[in-house]
């Protein structure tokens, strides 16, 4: 018999199996205990039920909630729609470009120990950057607007800080108060961009009382022409609110290891990994936020506050956006007439959270 058939391969159900092991072998920190704690006990007495009653049949029924915390790849889908919609109401008819701005190997374990710093500086420095270069480039000279989402993995979930950034083709300058349009299907010179940005993060991190390790020369910064900006858009929902690996992608658990696949990034193939189950999690759990952080941020007039200048600009091109349609949370469906069904109620956690000791 195949024994891993015998064994869940949800991410639930292998950190409750392996967290005996992952406590004795990994230390954990105060978010990643959390995040452990809210992943385990999602859908579960942990977190209260949900009391629901059909208006067509009467039937009765209840559910266990969902913990709703953005490590947890088994809810926040509702989330990561809502986000997407509001994306796609502030697309332009213009080209689009993608940055990624990636911290060097040699800063990651930097990073690792001073997560809300390192990324913060992340982000600074990198908006920054395409701001300055946006300002002074010849013929253009303008405002850019960006939408910065931050990332901390490979696809094969190795620790990888670095920031997407997408950025419509075009600009404000305020003086001549006008859109310019980049006509090209080039933006600014990666190189340039490295260098202005090292600079700046080394500098920004000594500023802020930290020691950079062996000054690392190899600093990468991808600046590509992508089109349009919806399918980057929904690229970078994908990992906002669920998790950095979909139960999907857990293939399967032998009861002492865990293998999941990936595809890699240059050939394009499916591949897997196998690693002890407390490793897995212990893997999974370094991508986990620092209470409160920001994922994703908008710049420009793509921010919140410059609602009234995006319009402008959408009428100035004459976008045509997506009629918008309140985004309803999914219906739970009754098992007997198969009628959508109301909630009548909600009960109290009933389970403590677990132990951290």
């Amino acid at each position: 018999m195949n024994t891993s058939l015998q064994h869940s391969t949800q991410l639930a159900d292998i950190a409750r199996q392996y967290l005996p092991l992952l406590k004795k072998n990994n230390p954990v920190t105060e978010n990643q205990w959390s995040a452990l704690n809210a992943i385990i006990g999602c859908r579960t007495q942990q977190y209260g039920q949900i009391y629901l009653a059909c208006n067509e049949c009467h039937t009765h029924a209840s559910h266990y909630q969902s913990c709703g915390h953005r490590s947890c790849n088994s809810c926040q889908n509702h989330s990561a729609t809502k986000w997407l919609d509001r994306q796609e109401q502030k697309l332009l008819p213009v080209n689009y470009f993608m940055a990624t701005f990636t911290l060097p190997f040699e800063l990651r374990a930097l990073a690792s120990a001073n997560q809300s710093l390192i990324y913060s500086l992340l982000f600074q420095c990198a908006i920054s950057t395409l701001k300055d270069f946006g300002r002074n480039e010849k013929g253009f000279h303008a405002e850019l607007a960006m939408t910065a989402v931050l990332h901390t993995h490979t696809r094969k979930l190795d620790y990888h800080p670095h920031i997407h950034i997408v950025v419509p083709a075009g600009g404000i300058n305020k003086n001549r108060k006008e859109w310019r349009k980049i006509k090209t299907k080039y933006l600014f010179n990666g190189f340039k961009l490295a260098m202005v940005f090292r600079a700046r993060m080394i500098s920004a991190i000594k500023e802020a009382g930290l020691s950079v390790p062996d000054n690392p020369r190899k600093w990468v910064v991808q600046c590509q022409h992508i089109g349009k900006g919806l399918p980057a858009i929904k690229y970078l929902s994908r990992y906002l609110y669920k998790g950095v690996i979909s139960n999907r992608n857990i293939i399967a658990n032998d009861g002492e290891n865990i293998t999941f696949q990936y595809t890699d990034s240059h050939t394009k193939k499916v591949m897997t990994r196998k690693l002890k189950g407390e490793d897995f999690i212990a893997l999974v759990l370094q991508h986990t936020l620092p209470k409160g952080f920001r994922r994703a941020r908008d710049y420009g007039f793509l921010h919140g506050n410059a609602k009234k200048l995006l319009i402008l600009i959408q009428i100035v091109l004459k976008a045509r956006l997506p009629v918008i349609v309140k985004t309803e949370r999914p219906k739970f469906i009754c098992k007997c007439c198969c009628s959508p069904m109301n909630i009548i109620g909600f009960s109290k956690k009933k389970r403590p959270p677990l132990n951290a000791n």
